[in-house]
Protein backbone atom coordinates (compact mmCIF):
# COMPACT_ATOMS: atom_id res chain seq x y z
CA UNK A 1 0.00 0.00 0.00
CA UNK A 2 1.41 3.43 -0.96
CA UNK A 3 1.79 6.25 1.54
CA UNK A 4 -0.84 8.35 -0.27
CA UNK A 5 -3.44 5.57 -0.14
CA UNK A 6 -2.73 4.96 3.55
CA UNK A 7 -2.93 8.67 4.39
CA UNK A 8 -6.10 9.15 2.36
CA UNK A 9 -7.71 6.16 4.09
CA UNK A 10 -6.73 7.52 7.50
CA UNK A 11 -7.91 11.04 6.78
CA UNK A 12 -11.04 9.89 5.01
CA UNK A 13 -11.93 7.94 8.12
CA UNK A 14 -11.31 11.05 10.24
CA UNK A 15 -13.68 12.95 7.96
CA UNK A 16 -16.36 10.25 7.91
CA UNK A 17 -16.14 9.62 11.64
CA UNK A 18 -16.31 13.35 12.25
CA UNK A 19 -19.47 13.50 10.17
CA UNK A 20 -20.93 10.57 12.12
CA UNK A 21 -20.08 12.27 15.42
CA UNK A 22 -21.76 15.45 14.18
CA UNK A 23 -24.94 13.52 13.44
CA UNK A 24 -24.87 11.54 16.69
CA UNK A 25 -24.17 14.65 18.78
CA UNK A 26 -27.22 16.28 17.20
CA UNK A 27 -29.35 13.20 17.84
CA UNK A 28 -28.13 12.21 21.29
CA UNK A 29 -27.15 15.46 23.03
CA UNK A 30 -29.16 18.56 23.78
CA UNK A 31 -28.07 21.80 22.06
CA UNK A 32 -26.56 22.85 25.39
CA UNK A 33 -24.52 19.64 25.81
CA UNK A 34 -23.42 19.93 22.18
CA UNK A 35 -21.75 23.19 23.14
CA UNK A 36 -20.06 21.52 26.11
CA UNK A 37 -18.87 18.67 23.88
CA UNK A 38 -17.10 20.94 21.40
CA UNK A 39 -15.82 23.27 24.13
CA UNK A 40 -14.19 20.19 25.71
CA UNK A 41 -12.59 19.27 22.39
CA UNK A 42 -11.29 22.77 21.64
CA UNK A 43 -9.95 23.42 25.13
CA UNK A 44 -8.22 20.04 25.31
CA UNK A 45 -6.54 20.83 21.98
CA UNK A 46 -4.38 23.32 23.86
CA UNK A 47 -1.96 20.36 24.04
CA UNK A 48 -0.63 21.63 20.71
CA UNK A 49 0.80 24.60 22.61
CA UNK A 50 2.79 22.18 24.77
CA UNK A 51 4.09 20.31 21.71
CA UNK A 52 4.61 23.64 19.89
CA UNK A 53 5.22 21.89 16.58
CA UNK A 54 8.10 19.76 17.87
CA UNK A 55 6.62 16.60 16.37
CA UNK A 56 6.87 18.16 12.91
CA UNK A 57 10.46 19.18 13.64
CA UNK A 58 11.32 15.61 14.60
CA UNK A 59 9.78 14.38 11.35
CA UNK A 60 11.98 16.82 9.41
CA UNK A 61 15.18 16.03 11.33
CA UNK A 62 14.83 12.22 11.33
CA UNK A 63 15.63 11.66 7.60
CA UNK A 64 18.96 13.47 7.99
CA UNK A 65 19.97 11.09 10.78
CA UNK A 66 19.45 7.96 8.72
CA UNK A 67 15.90 7.12 9.78
CA UNK A 68 14.75 3.52 10.12
CA UNK A 69 15.66 1.01 7.45
CA UNK A 70 14.45 -2.58 7.10
CA UNK A 71 13.27 -5.03 9.76
CA UNK A 72 16.28 -4.35 12.00
CA UNK A 73 15.39 -0.66 11.84
CA UNK A 74 16.17 0.33 15.41
CA UNK A 75 19.36 -1.65 15.90
CA UNK A 76 20.86 -0.35 12.64
CA UNK A 77 19.82 3.29 13.07
CA UNK A 78 22.49 5.91 13.73
CA UNK A 79 23.67 6.95 17.17
CA UNK A 80 22.32 10.44 16.52
CA UNK A 81 18.87 9.05 15.75
CA UNK A 82 18.92 7.07 18.99
CA UNK A 83 20.10 10.14 20.89
CA UNK A 84 17.28 12.19 19.42
CA UNK A 85 14.80 9.50 20.42
CA UNK A 86 16.02 9.49 24.00
CA UNK A 87 16.00 13.26 24.40
CA UNK A 88 12.59 13.58 22.75
CA UNK A 89 11.02 10.92 24.96
CA UNK A 90 12.33 12.60 28.09
CA UNK A 91 11.11 16.04 27.01
CA UNK A 92 7.64 14.81 26.04
CA UNK A 93 7.25 13.01 29.35
CA UNK A 94 7.71 16.33 31.12
CA UNK A 95 5.39 18.09 28.67
CA UNK A 96 2.67 15.51 29.32
CA UNK A 97 3.03 15.97 33.06
CA UNK A 98 2.92 19.76 32.75
CA UNK A 99 -0.22 19.54 30.62
CA UNK A 100 -1.89 17.34 33.23
CA UNK A 101 -1.01 19.57 36.17
CA UNK A 102 -1.95 22.85 34.48
CA UNK A 103 -4.94 22.08 32.26
CA UNK A 104 -7.12 20.12 34.68
CA UNK A 105 -7.50 23.05 37.13
CA UNK A 106 -7.58 25.63 34.31
CA UNK A 107 -10.46 23.79 32.64
CA UNK A 108 -12.35 23.42 35.91
CA UNK A 109 -12.09 27.16 36.56
CA UNK A 110 -13.13 27.96 32.97
CA UNK A 111 -16.20 25.74 32.92
CA UNK A 112 -17.20 26.63 36.47
CA UNK A 113 -17.15 30.39 35.92
CA UNK A 114 -18.21 30.49 32.28
CA UNK A 115 -21.55 28.68 32.57
CA UNK A 116 -23.30 30.22 35.56
CA UNK A 117 -26.14 31.35 33.32
CA UNK A 118 -26.51 27.85 31.80
CA UNK A 119 -25.37 25.40 34.50
CA UNK A 120 -25.44 21.62 34.17
CA UNK A 121 -24.86 19.18 37.06
CA UNK A 122 -21.21 19.07 38.09
CA UNK A 123 -21.14 15.27 37.80
CA UNK A 124 -21.94 15.54 34.07
CA UNK A 125 -18.75 17.42 33.22
CA UNK A 126 -16.15 17.31 36.03
CA UNK A 127 -14.92 13.70 35.82
CA UNK A 128 -15.21 13.53 32.02
CA UNK A 129 -12.99 16.64 31.86
CA UNK A 130 -10.40 15.17 34.23
CA UNK A 131 -10.40 11.90 32.26
CA UNK A 132 -10.06 13.70 28.92
CA UNK A 133 -7.04 15.68 30.08
CA UNK A 134 -5.44 12.58 31.64
CA UNK A 135 -5.79 10.57 28.42
CA UNK A 136 -4.49 13.47 26.34
CA UNK A 137 -1.53 13.85 28.69
CA UNK A 138 -0.59 10.20 28.15
CA UNK A 139 -0.92 10.73 24.40
CA UNK A 140 1.56 13.61 24.56
CA UNK A 141 4.18 11.28 26.04
CA UNK A 142 3.81 8.96 23.01
CA UNK A 143 4.01 11.68 20.33
CA UNK A 144 7.79 11.61 19.70
CA UNK A 145 7.75 7.89 18.93
CA UNK A 146 5.24 8.26 16.11
CA UNK A 147 6.93 11.41 14.79
CA UNK A 148 10.38 9.82 14.58
CA UNK A 149 9.09 6.53 13.19
CA UNK A 150 7.13 8.37 10.50
CA UNK A 151 10.01 10.76 9.77
CA UNK A 152 12.34 7.77 9.69
CA UNK A 153 10.55 6.43 6.62
CA UNK A 154 7.62 4.43 8.00
CA UNK A 155 4.91 6.76 6.67
CA UNK A 156 2.51 4.02 5.58
CA UNK A 157 2.90 2.05 8.79
CA UNK A 158 2.16 5.06 11.00
CA UNK A 159 -0.79 6.09 8.84
CA UNK A 160 -2.31 2.60 9.20
CA UNK A 161 -1.76 2.74 12.96
CA UNK A 162 -3.58 6.07 13.15
CA UNK A 163 -6.34 4.63 11.00
CA UNK A 164 -6.73 1.77 13.50
CA UNK A 165 -6.80 4.22 16.38
CA UNK A 166 -9.43 6.29 14.63
CA UNK A 167 -11.70 3.34 13.88
CA UNK A 168 -11.62 1.85 17.38
CA UNK A 169 -11.81 5.23 19.12
CA UNK A 170 -14.67 6.44 16.96
CA UNK A 171 -16.67 3.24 17.47
CA UNK A 172 -16.26 3.61 21.23
CA UNK A 173 -17.29 7.27 21.06
CA UNK A 174 -20.36 6.47 18.97
CA UNK A 175 -21.40 3.66 21.30
CA UNK A 176 -21.27 5.92 24.35
CA UNK A 177 -23.15 8.72 22.59
CA UNK A 178 -25.89 6.35 21.46
CA UNK A 179 -26.25 4.88 24.95
CA UNK A 180 -26.60 8.26 26.63
CA UNK A 181 -23.16 8.58 28.24
CA UNK A 182 -23.01 12.28 27.37
CA UNK A 183 -19.62 13.96 27.73
CA UNK A 184 -17.87 10.68 28.53
CA UNK A 185 -17.94 10.00 24.79
CA UNK A 186 -15.35 12.73 24.10
CA UNK A 187 -12.79 10.83 26.22
CA UNK A 188 -12.79 7.74 24.00
CA UNK A 189 -10.69 8.89 21.03
CA UNK A 190 -7.61 9.99 23.03
CA UNK A 191 -7.96 7.08 25.45
CA UNK A 192 -8.12 4.46 22.70
CA UNK A 193 -5.25 6.25 20.92
CA UNK A 194 -3.03 5.78 23.95
CA UNK A 195 -3.97 2.11 24.37
CA UNK A 196 -3.53 1.21 20.69
CA UNK A 197 -0.27 3.17 20.27
CA UNK A 198 1.22 1.80 23.48
CA UNK A 199 0.40 -1.78 22.47
CA UNK A 200 1.78 -1.27 18.95
CA UNK A 201 5.04 0.20 20.22
CA UNK A 202 5.43 -2.65 22.70
CA UNK A 203 4.92 -5.28 20.01
CA UNK A 204 6.58 -3.62 17.02
CA UNK A 205 9.22 -1.22 18.39
CA UNK A 206 10.17 -2.49 21.81
CA UNK A 207 13.83 -1.75 21.04
CA UNK A 208 12.91 1.89 20.51
CA UNK A 209 11.29 1.98 23.95
CA UNK A 210 14.45 0.48 25.45
CA UNK A 211 16.59 3.16 23.82
CA UNK A 212 14.24 5.91 24.93
CA UNK A 213 14.26 4.95 28.58
CA UNK A 214 17.71 3.37 29.04
CA UNK A 215 19.56 6.02 31.03
CA UNK A 216 22.87 4.21 31.14
CA UNK A 217 23.25 3.83 27.38
CA UNK A 218 22.26 7.42 26.82
CA UNK A 219 24.96 8.69 29.17
CA UNK A 220 27.54 6.64 27.28
CA UNK A 221 26.25 7.93 23.98
CA UNK A 222 26.53 11.53 25.08
CA UNK A 223 30.16 10.88 25.87
CA UNK A 224 30.88 10.33 22.18
CA UNK A 225 31.02 12.82 19.35
CA UNK A 226 28.11 11.06 17.63
CA UNK A 227 25.58 12.25 20.19
CA UNK A 228 23.04 14.74 18.87
CA UNK A 229 23.16 18.23 20.36
CA UNK A 230 19.60 19.47 20.83
CA UNK A 231 20.49 23.15 21.03
CA UNK A 232 22.06 23.19 17.57
CA UNK A 233 20.25 20.41 15.71
CA UNK A 234 16.64 20.80 16.88
CA UNK A 235 16.02 24.03 18.80
CA UNK A 236 16.70 26.51 15.92
CA UNK A 237 13.82 24.93 14.00
CA UNK A 238 11.68 24.07 17.02
CA UNK A 239 11.10 27.62 18.25
CA UNK A 240 9.95 28.72 14.80
CA UNK A 241 7.55 25.79 14.56
CA UNK A 242 6.38 26.59 18.09
CA UNK A 243 5.43 30.13 17.15
CA UNK A 244 3.59 28.77 14.12
CA UNK A 245 1.65 26.32 16.32
CA UNK A 246 0.73 29.14 18.71
CA UNK A 247 -0.59 31.20 15.82
CA UNK A 248 -2.45 28.19 14.43
CA UNK A 249 -4.24 27.58 17.73
CA UNK A 250 -5.20 31.25 17.99
CA UNK A 251 -6.49 31.21 14.41
CA UNK A 252 -8.54 28.00 14.66
CA UNK A 253 -9.24 26.44 18.06
CA UNK A 254 -9.82 29.40 20.36
CA UNK A 255 -13.18 30.55 19.01
CA UNK A 256 -15.42 27.76 20.31
CA UNK A 257 -14.33 28.27 23.96
CA UNK A 258 -14.56 32.03 23.40
CA UNK A 259 -18.18 31.76 22.24
CA UNK A 260 -18.92 29.25 25.00
CA UNK A 261 -17.86 31.81 27.59
CA UNK A 262 -19.32 34.96 25.97
CA UNK A 263 -22.34 33.80 23.94
CA UNK A 264 -23.46 30.58 25.62
CA UNK A 265 -23.15 26.86 25.04
CA UNK A 266 -25.74 26.64 22.23
CA UNK A 267 -23.91 29.14 20.00
CA UNK A 268 -20.59 27.47 20.86
CA UNK A 269 -22.09 24.14 19.83
CA UNK A 270 -23.10 25.50 16.43
CA UNK A 271 -19.62 26.90 15.91
CA UNK A 272 -18.02 23.65 17.10
CA UNK A 273 -19.99 21.49 14.68
CA UNK A 274 -19.37 23.87 11.78
CA UNK A 275 -15.65 24.03 12.53
CA UNK A 276 -15.56 20.22 12.75
CA UNK A 277 -17.10 19.95 9.28
CA UNK A 278 -14.63 22.45 7.80
CA UNK A 279 -11.80 20.61 9.54
CA UNK A 280 -12.86 17.37 7.86
CA UNK A 281 -12.07 18.94 4.50
CA UNK A 282 -8.77 20.33 5.71
CA UNK A 283 -7.63 17.00 7.15
CA UNK A 284 -8.25 15.13 3.90
CA UNK A 285 -6.88 17.91 1.70
CA UNK A 286 -3.64 18.15 3.67
CA UNK A 287 -2.88 14.48 2.96
CA UNK A 288 -1.43 15.40 -0.43
CA UNK A 289 1.22 17.66 1.09
CA UNK A 290 1.86 15.98 4.45
CA UNK A 291 2.79 12.65 2.85
CA UNK A 292 5.72 14.40 1.13
CA UNK A 293 7.21 16.30 4.09
CA UNK A 294 10.25 14.01 4.27
CA UNK A 295 10.51 13.79 0.45
CA UNK A 296 10.57 17.58 0.05
CA UNK A 297 13.23 17.88 2.77
CA UNK A 298 15.36 15.35 0.84
CA UNK A 299 14.90 17.26 -2.43
CA UNK A 300 15.98 20.49 -0.73
CA UNK A 301 19.04 18.73 0.69
CA UNK A 302 19.87 17.51 -2.85
CA UNK A 303 19.07 20.97 -4.32
CA UNK A 304 16.75 19.33 -6.84
CA UNK A 305 14.58 22.41 -7.34
CA UNK A 306 12.80 21.16 -10.46
CA UNK A 307 11.50 18.04 -8.72
CA UNK A 308 10.59 20.05 -5.62
CA UNK A 309 8.51 22.52 -7.63
CA UNK A 310 6.82 19.83 -9.67
CA UNK A 311 5.90 17.83 -6.57
CA UNK A 312 4.62 20.81 -4.60
CA UNK A 313 2.57 22.32 -7.43
CA UNK A 314 0.91 19.00 -8.18
CA UNK A 315 0.03 18.41 -4.53
CA UNK A 316 -1.24 21.96 -4.08
CA UNK A 317 -3.41 21.78 -7.21
CA UNK A 318 -4.96 18.41 -6.40
CA UNK A 319 -5.62 19.23 -2.75
CA UNK A 320 -7.15 22.63 -3.54
CA UNK A 321 -9.41 21.21 -6.24
CA UNK A 322 -10.60 18.57 -3.80
CA UNK A 323 -11.27 21.17 -1.10
CA UNK A 324 -13.22 23.53 -3.37
CA UNK A 325 -15.39 20.77 -4.85
CA UNK A 326 -16.14 19.29 -1.43
CA UNK A 327 -16.92 22.73 0.03
CA UNK A 328 -19.45 23.38 -2.73
CA UNK A 329 -21.11 20.02 -2.02
CA UNK A 330 -21.30 20.88 1.68
CA UNK A 331 -22.91 24.24 0.91
CA UNK A 332 -25.51 22.45 -1.23
CA UNK A 333 -26.16 19.93 1.55
CA UNK A 334 -26.53 22.74 4.09
CA UNK A 335 -29.07 24.54 1.88
CA UNK A 336 -31.12 21.37 1.46
CA UNK A 337 -31.00 20.31 5.12
CA UNK A 338 -31.35 23.74 6.73
CA UNK A 339 -35.07 23.33 7.54
CA UNK A 340 -34.39 20.04 9.37
CA UNK A 341 -33.04 19.36 12.86
CA UNK A 342 -29.55 19.39 11.37
CA UNK A 343 -29.98 23.01 10.36
CA UNK A 344 -30.53 24.06 13.97
CA UNK A 345 -27.25 22.49 15.10
CA UNK A 346 -24.90 24.30 12.71
CA UNK A 347 -24.35 27.93 11.84
CA UNK A 348 -26.70 29.63 9.36
CA UNK A 349 -25.80 29.33 5.68
CA UNK A 350 -23.66 32.43 5.12
CA UNK A 351 -21.56 32.15 8.28
CA UNK A 352 -21.14 28.45 7.45
CA UNK A 353 -19.99 29.30 3.90
CA UNK A 354 -17.65 31.95 5.30
CA UNK A 355 -16.12 29.34 7.57
CA UNK A 356 -15.42 27.11 4.57
CA UNK A 357 -13.69 30.02 2.82
CA UNK A 358 -11.57 30.54 5.93
CA UNK A 359 -10.70 26.84 5.80
CA UNK A 360 -9.60 27.21 2.18
CA UNK A 361 -7.31 30.12 3.04
CA UNK A 362 -5.89 28.16 5.97
CA UNK A 363 -5.26 25.21 3.65
CA UNK A 364 -3.42 27.41 1.12
CA UNK A 365 -1.23 29.15 3.68
CA UNK A 366 -0.58 25.86 5.44
CA UNK A 367 0.60 24.30 2.17
CA UNK A 368 2.97 27.20 1.56
CA UNK A 369 4.32 26.84 5.09
CA UNK A 370 4.80 23.08 4.63
CA UNK A 371 6.88 23.64 1.50
CA UNK A 372 9.05 26.22 3.29
CA UNK A 373 9.59 23.80 6.17
CA UNK A 374 11.44 21.56 3.74
CA UNK A 375 14.15 24.25 3.95
CA UNK A 376 13.92 24.03 7.77
CA UNK A 377 12.59 27.58 7.80
CA UNK A 378 9.38 29.03 9.19
CA UNK A 379 9.13 32.59 7.78
CA UNK A 380 5.33 32.57 7.65
CA UNK A 381 5.14 32.36 11.44
CA UNK A 382 5.36 36.13 11.74
CA UNK A 383 2.51 36.58 9.28
CA UNK A 384 0.36 34.14 11.27
CA UNK A 385 1.22 35.77 14.59
CA UNK A 386 0.38 39.22 13.26
CA UNK A 387 -2.88 37.89 11.82
CA UNK A 388 -3.78 36.30 15.13
CA UNK A 389 -2.86 39.52 16.90
CA UNK A 390 -5.42 41.37 14.78
CA UNK A 391 -8.12 38.71 14.92
CA UNK A 392 -8.27 37.65 18.57
CA UNK A 393 -9.08 41.04 20.19
CA UNK A 394 -11.54 41.89 17.42
CA UNK A 395 -13.14 38.45 17.75
CA UNK A 396 -13.55 38.95 21.50
CA UNK A 397 -15.54 42.11 20.81
CA UNK A 398 -17.50 40.47 17.99
CA UNK A 399 -18.34 37.40 20.09
CA UNK A 400 -19.88 39.49 22.86
CA UNK A 401 -21.89 41.72 20.47
CA UNK A 402 -22.55 39.72 17.28
CA UNK A 403 -22.01 36.09 18.34
CA UNK A 404 -20.63 33.61 15.80
CA UNK A 405 -21.45 35.62 12.67
CA UNK A 406 -19.36 38.54 13.94
CA UNK A 407 -16.43 36.28 14.82
CA UNK A 408 -16.42 34.69 11.35
CA UNK A 409 -16.66 38.11 9.66
CA UNK A 410 -13.60 39.29 11.60
CA UNK A 411 -11.58 36.16 10.77
CA UNK A 412 -12.52 36.34 7.10
CA UNK A 413 -11.67 40.04 6.83
CA UNK A 414 -8.18 39.61 8.29
CA UNK A 415 -7.46 36.37 6.42
CA UNK A 416 -8.43 37.81 3.02
CA UNK A 417 -7.06 41.30 3.59
CA UNK A 418 -3.78 40.44 5.26
CA UNK A 419 -2.84 36.81 5.99
CA UNK A 420 -3.24 35.32 2.49
CA UNK A 421 -1.57 38.09 0.43
CA UNK A 422 1.22 38.51 2.98
CA UNK A 423 1.85 34.75 3.04
CA UNK A 424 2.06 34.54 -0.74
CA UNK A 425 4.44 37.51 -0.85
CA UNK A 426 6.76 36.08 1.83
CA UNK A 427 6.69 32.61 0.23
CA UNK A 428 7.55 34.03 -3.20
CA UNK A 429 10.46 36.06 -1.83
CA UNK A 430 11.80 33.12 0.17
CA UNK A 431 11.94 30.84 -2.86
CA UNK A 432 14.79 32.86 -4.36
CA UNK A 433 16.55 33.62 -1.10
CA UNK A 434 16.54 30.05 0.21
CA UNK A 435 17.75 28.67 -3.13
CA UNK A 436 20.62 31.12 -3.34
CA UNK A 437 19.01 33.28 -5.99
CA UNK A 438 18.23 30.39 -8.35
Amino acid sequence: MTSLVALLLQRSWIALSGLAVTVLVALCLTPQLQGWYYAFVSLATVYTLFDMGLAQVLMSVAPKLGGLQGEAAVSTSSDQFKSLMRQSARLYSWLGLAYLVLIIPAGIMFFWSGTRAEPIPRAEWLWPWISLVTATSAGIALMPFLALIEGGGKVTEVALLRLSQGIVGSLACWWLLWHGAGLWAVVMVPLVGVLVTGTWLKLRYQDLLVIAFDHGKELMRHATQNSLTWSTEVWPLQWRFGMSWLASYMLTQIYTPMLFYLSGSVTAGQMGVSFAIANMLAVISNAWTSRHVAVMAKLVFDRDWLSLDRLFKKDLLHSTMFYVFSALMLCLAHYVLEPTKYGQRVLPFWPFAGLLVIGLITHLTGSLAAQLRAFQKEPLVWVMLMGAGFIVPLALYAASHYAAAGVIAVILLVQVGFVLPASVLVWWRCQRELRGGV
